[in-house]
């Protein structure tokens, strides 16, 4: 899938057939694009009805950088009605060119050895660098890069305790009951960092209004392993990257005398080389690794 930095215009194509395959310029045709939403739902960020007609049913738009200014995913349509009547669909993302990249493309590429001047693999590159991420994110516990998360979060322990999902925890913005009322002060508000576990100093409950029994928050959080992505994690998802490109592309140098590192401890499959693991948990420092994200 492609990605393109906001800020950049992009150039989607269509080709449009008839139903005996023939190349035919259609009777209309619309792109339509949406961007994906935090709540499940799609902004519709443009409608497009008169693409540019290169040749017989080949036809482009060029999206402007005005109508995607949302970060994130987006997916379109072309609609043809009359002749060559259909619909074919695409993707793309489109992301801040400035946040910090597990594994830059440029780097990326080096480990490959692959020439920075060549392209024709620069989406699939980073199709897998996203797929790394999301990986060694689920292995960790948390992002790799300071980020801020949101999410319901429900007091237990008799109350004294908020458990949240994502790890290192760095700082707490707020924590708001669910059920309306004021905004827990965060004065005395103790932060275990790698359990990811809020509790007072005091050792009081968290209190807020009740629901089933429970109360449920609101909790407004940053976590992440610091500004920057650790070596050891930068490391760890070159040789990542490496090791699944053989699947597609072989080798990318010639294979040294060791032959290739395909070992895994016991739960863990084939996708994560042992040597990337040891990095990992070099980094880690003990906290518990989540076999089951990789089974």
């Amino acid at each position: 899938m492609a990605r393109y930095p906001q800020g950049q215009p992009v150039r989607v194509s269509a080709t449009v057939r008839d139903t005996s395959g023939n190349l035919v310029n259609a009777g209309t045709l619309t792109l339509l694009v949406k961007l994906a939403q935090a709540d499940g739902t799609w902004a519709t960020t443009g409608t497009y009805g008169a693409p540019v007609n290169d040749s017989t049913g080949q036809y482009h738009q060029d999206i402007p950088s005005a109508d995607l200014q949302g970060l994130g995913h987006y997916q379109y349509t072309w609609t043809a009605t009359g002749t060559g009547a259909g619909v074919s669909f695409g993707d793309f993302d489109v992301f801040d060119p400035f946040e910090v990249a597990l594994l830059p493309l440029q780097d990326a590429k080096d480990m490959l050895n692959i020439p920075q001047a060549t392209t024709t693999y620069d989406a699939e590159i980073a199709s897998w660098v996203a797929t790394i991420e999301t990986s060694l994110e689920a292995m960790t516990g948390g992002p790799l890069v300071n980020r801020t998360c949101t999410e319901r979060a429900e007091a237990v322990a008799g109350l004294t305790r908020i458990c949240l999902r994502r790890r290192p925890v760095v700082s707490v913005t707020s924590i708001v009951p669910e059920q309306g009322g004021s905004a827990v002060s965060l004065t005395g508000v103790t932060i275990d960092a790698n359990a990811g576990i809020l509790q007072q100093s005091t050792g009081w409950p968290f209190y807020g209004p009740f629901w089933y029994g429970w109360p449920f928050f609101t909790v407004t959080y940053v976590a992440g392993w610091g500004t920057q992505v650790p070596a050891a994690f930068n490391s760890a998802a070159r040789i990542i990257l490496d090791h699944l490109w053989e699947t597609q592309h072989g080798p990318s140098v010639r294979p040294s005398m060791g032959g290739m590192d395909v070992v895994q401890p016991a739960g863990f499959g084939f996708a994560i080389p042992s040597r990337a693991l040891e990095l990992m948990s070099g980094q880690i420092n003990g906290m518990s690794i989540r076999q089951e994200a990789f089974i």
